[in-house]
This record gives C-alpha cells, structure tokens and sequence, in this order.
C-alpha cells in the first residue's frame, strides 16, 4: 500500500512539474527567442518570434501523426519496417554527412576553455605541468581534469594537440546520439510513428551538427547519458547483468567529460529508488544507481591523484562551489546570472586562498538574496530573464560559439559558412528554422508530460524526463549559458515524439468515448 502510495506520488510530480515547466517554456517560444549573433558580444537580445509559422507547423506536424496512425493501423508489418528503416536510415546519414561537413569545411581553431583542454592534454603528455600550478587553469577548475584525462587517452591514439580528430569522434557520436533516441524508442515500445517521427526531427537539430567542432565534454555527455538511459531501459526489458554494468560505464564517463552530469545520476538514484520499493526484484538496479555514483566520484579521486603523482604539485580543491551559485545571481549589463570573471577575479584578488574565497563568496550571495527580498518584482524579472536566456535560444549558441573558432582560419568569401556568420540575413533564416523545430520540441514535451507518463511505465523509462526536470531548476540556481541547455535539449527529441503520439491516442480514445456516449441505443419496440 505504502508502495503504491509512493509510486503514484513520483509520477504525479514528475508529470505535474514536467507539465508546468514546457507550458511556460512553448508559451515563450511562441512570444519571442533569445538571439545572438555570431559578430556581436555574448549578450542575448529578445527577438519576436513567430507564432503564425509555428502554429502551423504543429499543426502540419500533427496531420503527419494522424496519417503515420493510418499507415500503422492500415499497413502490412512488412511496408512498416521498410519504411522506418529506410527514414532511419536517412536520418542517420543526414545527421553523418552534415556533421562531418560541418568539422571539415572549415579549420576551426579552438579557443577559450577548448584550448585550455586539449592544449592540457597535450602539455600533460610531453610533461608539462604548468596548468596544475597555483594560479593555473586546473588550479582554479580542477573539475576539468576528468575532461582533459578523456582527452590525453585518445591523444595517445591520434597524437597530442591533434584536435580534429576529437571533432571528428565528435562527429561519430552526433550519428550514436541520434541512434541512440531511436533505440531507446524502441525499448519503450514507442509506436511506430513516433520512431518515424523522432527521425526526422532530428534532421532538424541544428545545434546537435554546430556542436560537433566543439572541442569539449558537451557532445560526449550527451552520448554517455543517451547510452545510460538505453542500458537501463534494455535492464528493465531484459534483466541481463551485464546491462547494468554498461550503465555503470556510461554514467562514469558521462561525469567525466562533463561534471554536470551529476544530475543524471542523482535522477538514475531517485528513480532506481522508486523502482526498488515498488518492486522489491529490482534491488539490483538501486544497488547500481549508488555503485554508479560510488564509481564516479571515486574516477575522479584517482584522476586527481594520478596527477598529482605525475606533476608533483598538489591537487587543489578550485574554485569554491558557491563561487558558480554567485554568479548564477549577479546581473552584468543586462545579463542576468550569466558566467562572467568576477570570482576568477576574486580568487587572484586572495591569492588563490579558495578557503578565505568561500567565506568572501558568501557574504556577496547573502547581499544578493537581501537585495532580492527587498525587491520582488526585480527577482521575478531577473529570474524570468535567466530562465529565458538560457532555455529560449534555439540554436543553444552553437553557430555563436562556431563562429568565433574560426577567427584566425576565415570561412571562404562567398561561401555559406561565410554568410552565416557575416550575414544577418542567413544566419536569421537558419535560426528561423531553429526557432520552429524549438517549439515543436518544446510542444511535445509537454504533451508528454501530459499524456505518456503513467504509472503503467517503468520509473526507468522516465531517466532522460527527470534528468531535464533537474536540469531545469539547477540551471535557475548555477551560473548560466544557452550553452548548458543544449544536452538537455537533445535529450528531448525522443520524449517529444513519444508525446506527440501519446496525446494523437489520447485524443481519438476521447473521441470514441464521445461517441459511444451520444449513439442512440437500440431499442426493442415490440410490444408484449
């Protein structure tokens, strides 16, 4: 009884929350976007959207769903499977040719944390340490370490400062991803419209091709965390051991590339607990959640102290964490909770004493909580402002970000690399088309949240849902870039399709109800 209890509490809340938040974010989506143009200063300006086009596209969208229900119900199992092999198919070869397009069309020089990364990785093979100095750039950011041993190990394959081939792993993964959605469609017994459906949105994920050139742990946390969601979905179908040690793996080296990975863990936790106490015979899985979380952390303890043991120098505890909870509340010409130096400031302001930093830190967030009590209606707006900027940027800033790799390696005049990043006008039109597929996600989410989550399902099948719902309110809390929004983002395409049919079946389901309510009975008039 107590079982049941909790187990229809944990849906209520995911699906309540999951619901809450898509409204809000499609209701902005369709108002206006936050732009940034590749040219200009990392400052998001509102831009009006375009209600009319989106709307139509749903409604577009939602004639395929009803027609893709026709070909389900009316076609031969053999037409259906060639036909989602065949978009499957061009759907990965899309996402393929695009991608490797994309790393080799034009030499993008990495700066800024890139640099730093696989410039670590490299220094760190032949020797030098200089990073790990105080002061240094894994002095101030130890949490990279894990990233830059991910890095060293596949420079040892391909050679140090050899950042193409990282572009084009990149590359493969982006292809993995988008197969991976697919698959885990089909471990949830997605109908199979919404496998169709899923595909060819994700021709249409536009930041997913941007962000292979990226030379970070962004495109390889999105592939961990895909693999870790199939490997607990095939469990749950299977219960083969073996899956739960892949799920351990993949969460391990989702944390590695990228910390903030965390979240997928504490919701892999969360839910392996909900399954464990509704199912007594799913202990395993609760058991693998903690593993999982053990393993991470202790990846990371032997990263540092490996080295530590190579450099000689000490491994430093960082910037303290409430120094990223600060400037998630300061406001800098506008840019309200956005990353900027102020605490690396801070931190080179004290020598580097992050014990005294910590202390500093505090008091600043203690006056911006004050100035906030004072001053609802500016919390309201500065936090509006935030979750915004962050969450109603379609292209999640990769064609920003792209551009400015390419700084000292120029795109071709006349080229379309070129006028995308020159030309207002091109680069408009691509975040037009971005600015639809957004809301046609966003849309779908909350028809998801809606109409698929039910206590029929396994709590499993709600990973990657409870991981955005995590997403969501850590971004409001940490410091903030459109950037951090985008494996949250990606993350959404198979959800957003399995919504779309959920609420296509919940609909005709109301409609036959409706009319089997109104159809006269039959009545037998013969008289005795």
């Amino acid at each position: 009884m107590i079982a049941e209890k909790i187990r229809s509490l944990a849906y209520g809340v995911v699906r309540v929350v999951g619901a809450g938040i898509f409204f809000y974010l499609a209701y902005y989506s369709l108002r206006y976007s936050q732009y940034i143009f590749p040219q200009k200063r990392e400052f998001p300006i509102d831009m009006k959207g375009l209600p009319a086009q989106s709307i139509l596209a749903a409604a577009l969208l939602g004639i395929g769903v009803f027609l893709l229900l026709w070909l389900e119900k009316k076609g031969t199992e053999q037409v259906r499977l060639w036909v989602e092999r065949i978009v499957l198919v061009i759907s990965l070869l899309w996402v393929a040719c695009f991608s490797f397009w994309w790393i080799s069309a034009l030499e993008r020089q990495p700066g800024g944390d890139q640099a730093f990364i696989y410039g670590g990785a490299s220094y760190f093979m032949e020797g030098m340490y200089s990073f790990l100095g105080k002061g240094g750039y894994c002095d101030i950011y130890p949490h990279q370490l894990g990233l830059i041993a991910y890095v060293e190990a596949l420079f040892l394959v391909f050679g140090a400062y050899n950042y193409y081939a990282y572009q084009v792993m990149n590359a493969i993964m982006a292809v993995g991803i988008a197969f991976l959605g697919y698959c885990l469609l089909r471990e949830f017994a997605a109908p199979f419209g919404a496998r169709i459906l899923y595909c060819l949105l994700m021709m249409g994920c536009i930041p997913l091709v941007a962000y292979t050139s990226w030379v970070y742990g962004d495109v390889p946390s999105i592939f961990f965390a895909m693999l870790a969601a199939w490997f607990a979905a095939r469990w749950e179908n299977d219960q083969k051991k073996s899956y739960l040690a892949g799920l351990v793996v993949s969460c391990v080296m989702a944390m590695l590339v990228r910390k903030n990975s965390l979240i997928l863990l504490v919701a892999l936790c969360l839910l392996a607990a909900v399954a464990a106490i509704c199912d007594r015979k799913k202990w395993q899985i609760g058991v693998t959640a903690l593993l999982a979380l053990v393993c991470a952390f202790l990846a990371y303890q032997g990263i540092y102290k490996m080295y530590e043991v190579r450099s000689g120098y000490e491994h430093s505890s960082g910037l303290p964490t409430n120094s990223w909870i600060l400037m998630g509340l300061l406001e800098q010409e506008s840019n309200c909770g956005w990353y900027n130096n102020i605490v690396k400031d801070m931190a080179g302001l004290l020598d580097y004493d992050y014990g005294k930093m910590k202390e500093e830190v505090d008091v600043s967030i203690e006056e911006r909580l004050d100035a906030f009590k004072a001053d609802p209606e500016y919390a309201r707006t500065f936090f509006k402002k935030k979750i915004l900027s962050q969450w109603n940027d379609p292209l999640c800033q990769s064609i920003y970000f792209s551009a400015n790799d390419q700084a000292n390696h120029p795109a071709k005049p006349g080229s379309f690399l070129e006028k995308l990043y020159y030309v207002p006008e091109v680069h408009d039109r691509v975040f037009r088309f971005a600015d639809v597929v957004q809301f046609l996600v966003y849309l779908g989410m909350l028809f998801y949240f809606l109409f698929a989550i039910r206590r029929e399902i396994s709590p499993l099948a709600c990973l990657l849902a409870v991981t955005i719902i995590g997403g969501f309110f850590f971004s409001i809390l940490w410091e903030a870039k459109a950037r951090y929004i985008f494996p949250y983002y990606v993350m959404m395409y198979p959800l957003a399709a399995a919504g779309y049919f959920a609420a296509a079946k919940w609909g005709i389901a109301q409609s036959l109800h409706f009319t089997r309510f109104f159809k006269p009975k039959n009545r037998n008039n013969t008289q005795k």
